[in-house]
């Protein structure tokens, strides 16, 4: 048993963001009676967090679910967790499995290795796991900063307001993709990470940050400097968009200054 045991702290925050996981559950339609859940694990703090949490709330949610954690190990160095990570899911009492997956050879020559290719290759490969073995959910371990930045990097490099969803589906395929921890804020994690006593042990890719992504983080680090409060209007404000203030071509009526 490599974790250290749990003491007053790691109890009331592990509490505190099970509250918001559950929040998410309630305000996104995420899971359904009986739903089998494939948690995509990385093996990084925000993913072992998730998971940990997800069994958590699997304890006394109002409807059953499944659960199971599929680790994808590729070729590519310095991705892939070991069996320190398994000794830790294993002391949780998860399903789990390690799917090896060999993407180097899919990259085309003359193209380099970026974050979102392999991001894609995963997904794939998830997507693929999923609806050969009837699980008809797929969460991922994306946290609430992860879902500013990408609204901050789509503002800015595509020019459009979108970000990634705490619920959608693919076209091509009948699964749900969730996101439990769109409510945690990284900071959240890492402290619970560190709580829990798995932060030494979680991995984390070395392809994983792009220079956009970067800057985005920067930005939204300088915006929250007031509080972290800021964040959570961030995302609030995504549910809450007022067409009228907002110069849309061929949208509403000029409004009205009184």
């Amino acid at each position: 048993m490599i974790l250290k045991p749990l003491d007053r702290e790691a109890r009331q925050t592990a509490a505190r963001l099970s509250k918001k996981l559950a929040r998410a559950f309630l305000n996104f339609p995420m899971l359904k009676e009986n739903d089998r859940l494939l948690v995509a694990l990385s093996g990084g703090k925000d993913s072992l967090s998730m998971l940990y949490l997800l069994t958590r709330l699997q304890k006394s949610w109002k409807t059953p679910f499944y659960i199971k954690a599929l680790h994808i190990r590729s070729d590519f160095s310095g991705c892939s967790a070991d069996e320190r990570m398994e000794e830790i899911i294993d002391s949780w009492g998860v399903d789990y499995e390690i799917l090896d997956v060999p993407i180097r050879g899919r990259l085309k020559p003359g193209r380099s290795l970026n974050c979102y290719w392999c991001s894609t290759q995963r997904r794939m490969e998830l997507l693929r796991y999923a609806e050969a073995h009837d699980f008809g959910v797929i969460a991922l371990g994306h946290h609430q900063d992860d879902v500013l930045e990408t609204l901050l990097m789509n503002m800015a490099y595509k020019g459009e307001i979108s970000t990634m969803m705490p619920v959608m589906k693919y076209d091509r395929y009948p699964q749900r993709v969730i996101r439990p921890l769109c409510y945690i804020k990284e900071r959240e994690i890492v402290e619970f990470a560190e709580l829990m006593g798995f932060s030494t042990y979680a991995t984390s890719c070395p392809y994983g940050q792009t220079s956009k992504r970067l800057e985005a983080r920067k930005a939204l680090e300088l915006l929250a400097s007031r509080g972290e409060y800021v964040k959570d209007k961030m995302f609030e404000s995504m549910s809450r968009v007022n067409l009228d203030y907002l110069p849309v071509q061929d949208g509403p009526e000029v409004p009205s200054a009184g």
